[in-house]
């Protein structure tokens, strides 16, 4: 017997040599579902689950060469972390290809790492919808520094084509500054889909006119993780998320990722700068958050697709009530980008935001929930909402006053359609009370 399982490991693996079968060959939910294992080549009892390797220093050989590869000091290298930049990094670019990725400390120091990284003067061209967090840091931290900001509608191909053409013609000079074309998408909180192939497109043809304009593309599409976009392929210099979020997916992790295209010159040099920037600042992530991520790829095609499932119900529930004004989720047609979102995206997502009359009676519907939870952050098992104008610094408060955000979970959509029922009746009364 021990013989014959030899010889059909042996037998199998000729053959996947003989057809070029390997893992390039494998759809992205069996890659995810595999996340960081290693291969037991047949004769070893390779662990299912990847160690946690907390070792900060490594012994240094004899002669005193540490070589290529070798490790050193935890910050500069960890395996865990490495297993997980590779996972993503998989997920990220196209087949037989791994995107150079590097995992930060958190979703923002992700998103300071790649600023910095960037020859200054630094601009940065942001959606005017947008999760406050990244303006408040460009305009709190970073805007000390010479990196400066400004708001520009991402859904208007013609309108960011005028923007970077004036910024080239009036603040670039030769062989200085960078312009980074800043997306999100889907937005928060408004849901908004930036089409990422015809931004892309313009920024590449203003490089092909303008040869000394320094200009990179990010995506944050932490809304969308790789089973819905993959921003890289679509011509994106660079993919931030925070994968405190989907890719962790169960809120108990802090952590950010960036991957760098490998297929273009801007790619490349971001990921030699940004390997510099993560060793040299130390905002690396945690090998338990590391390894806490790794375990939530595995499951993260299930739990998206769930998600989204229950999210397109949602949102049609709430846009046939009486009570909500607006609801803002890519899935409904009536949506301004639905058709940008129908190509760009594999499902929809699972965030959607919705309006009632004002402010109070959002509190209200928020207050009223019970299976619902009330909390912040996104991308869990659990539903979350959030009324955001509360939390927003306000004096650069983006949402509506009467706007709820959800994070859909993994919940029965017949047991949250209900309490959302139920939620909005009673904030109903109460509004009504307030009124008499």
């Amino acid at each position: 017997p021990a013989k014959a399982g030899s010889l059909g490991y042996q037998l199998r693996t000729n053959l996947d040599k003989a057809k070029n079968y390997n893992e390039s060959s494998l759809s992205l939910s069996t890659l995810l579902s595999h996340a960081g294992l290693s291969s037991s080549n047949g004769n070893s009892n390779a662990p299912l689950s990847p160690p946690i390797d907390l070792a900060t220093t490594y012994e240094r050989p004899a002669d005193g060469n540490y070589g290529e590869n070798g490790l050193i000091y935890s910050r500069s290298c960890n395996p865990t972390r490495k297993l997980l930049e590779d996972a993503i990094g998989q997920l990220e670019a196209d087949h037989g290809q791994i995107a150079p990725t590097f995992a930060f400390s958190s979703g923002m120091a992700a998103v300071a790492s790649l600023l910095l990284a960037q020859k200054a003067p630094v601009k940065v061209l942001v959606p005017e919808d947008i999760y406050h967090g990244v303006p408040t840091q460009l305009h709190v931290c970073l805007n000390d520094h010479g990196i400066v900001h400004e708001s520009v509608d991402m859904t208007n191909t013609n309108d960011i084509r005028q923007t970077i053409e004036d910024h080239v013609e009036k603040d670039i000079n030769a062989d200085d500054g960078t312009l980074v074309v800043w997306m999100e998408t889907p937005s928060n909180p408004l849901c908004q889909v930036t089409d990422i192939r015809s931004v892309c497109a313009v920024v590449d043809d203003v490089r092909c006119q303008n040869a000394n304009a320094d200009i990179i593309t990010v995506v944050d599409s932490t809304w969308a993780p790789p089973v819905i976009t993959q921003p890289l392929l679509l011509g994106a210099d660079t993919v931030i998320h925070s994968g405190t979020k989907y890719l962790g997916g169960h809120s108990d992790v802090l952590l950010g990722t960036i991957s760098c295209s490998p297929n273009n010159e801007t790619g490349e040099s971001i990921a030699e700068r940004l390997k510099s920037v993560q060793t040299s600042i130390g905002a690396v992530a945690s090998p338990l958050e590391c390894w806490l991520t790794l375990r939530g790829l595995r499951s993260l095609h299930v739990r998206v697709e769930r998600q989204c499932q229950t999210a397109m119900k949602l949102a049609t529930y709430l846009d046939g009530h009486e009570d909500v004004v607006q609801v803002h989720y890519p899935g409904l047609v009536s949506h301004p980008q639905h058709a940008t979102a129908k190509r760009q995206m594999a499902m929809y997502g699972g965030m959607l935001s919705f309006e009632v009359k004002n402010e109070s009676m959002a509190m209200a519907v928020a207050g009223a929930v019970s299976i619902i939870r009330r909390a912040t952050s996104l991308g869990g098992t659990e539903t979350l909402i959030e009324h955001r104008a509360s939390i927003e610094p306000p004096e650069r408060r983006t949402s509506p006053p009467g706007l709820l955000r959800m994070s859909v979970g993994l919940e029965d959509a017949n047991d949250l359609m209900y309490d959302l029922s139920v939620a909005l009746d009673i904030a109903s009364q109460v509004c009504g009370s307030i009124d008499t």
